[in-house]
């Protein structure tokens, strides 16, 4: 009798144990949750943050790195006479590469027929205070007339680097003239790819009622980016010509004869 209790008992253990073997597990919504790994979220370097190039306040720290102060500011270039000061005070900025930008800053000159406006180039890379300058080179471009600074822009499809285009003229004895200087914007400097290249001629000026008017207009264009570029003429001069990369510089190839000022 004993032996049969202990056999129906060991029997209700085996069971019970089978049982609980078969049960099935937890669904996994109900099973105790393990935190995942969190991935590492890439951080942005303030120093190659995007800047937005059109903010004031943006442009005035600009400004304040580049020169030192806020505008204006009065600079007396190397070499030349009282009345070549220049005062820059409005000043843009253009992206040059990543994280590098370019404060291109105008500079007014005298009042005087001689004299001449020009253009300021600093080279500033953003940080997380603003910005740091990392090259300097004050009235970089001296051309005009009345102390006006040139008329520029920033140009993409000339040279591998943003190409800075600034343009200038006057009218003399009743002949007027513009020319452009065409100036790449590499990482390293500035660099003055096109010295000077006529843009524009009128002598109506100084012709009388019912005389002859030459004039023609030059419109500057892309070539092979890194090897050439384009001038087209239109008007009283019709022609293209090609300028070619001679070391640092673009020469003309076959320029025609221009009047000029």
């Amino acid at each position: 009798m004993k032996r049969f209790t202990y056999l129906l008992m060991g029997s209700a253990m085996v069971l019970a144990a089978c049982e609980r073997a078969a049960a099935p597990s937890a669904p996994a919504s109900e099973a105790a949750p393990v935190a995942a790994t969190p991935m590492a979220k890439p951080e942005t370097p303030a120093a190659v943050q995007a800047v937005d190039v059109n903010d004031v306040q943006t442009r005035a720290a600009a400004f304040r790195a580049a020169w030192g102060a806020a505008p204006p500011v009065v600079y007396r270039p190397k070499g030349t006479e009282a009345a070549e000061v220049q005062t820059y005070n409005k000043a843009k900025l253009v992206p040059v590469a990543p994280a590098l930008y370019a404060l291109i800053t105008e500079g007014q000159g005298g009042e005087g027929h001689v004299n001449a406006g020009s253009l300021a180039i600093h080279y500033l890379k953003p940080t997380a205070n603003g910005f740091e300058r990392v090259g300097a080179w004050p009235a970089f471009l001296i051309t005009g007339t009345f102390g006006n600074p040139p008329q520029w822009s920033i140009r993409q499809d000339l040279t591998p680097s943003p190409t800075l285009v600034a343009e200038a003229g006057g009218t003399w004895q009743g002949y007027s003239c513009s020319w452009a200087h065409v100036i790449e914007l590499t990482p390293e400097r500035p660099v003055t790819r096109i010295d000077q290249v006529s843009t524009g001629y009128s002598d109506g000026g100084a012709r009388l009622d019912g005389e002859e008017v030459t004039g023609f207009e030059g419109q500057i264009l892309a070539g092979e980016k890194g090897r050439t570029i384009r001038v087209r003429y239109t008007g009283d001069r019709k022609a293209v010509v090609t300028y070619a990369k001679v070391g640092a510089s673009y020469d003309p190839v076959d320029p025609p004869e221009l009047p000029g000022c």
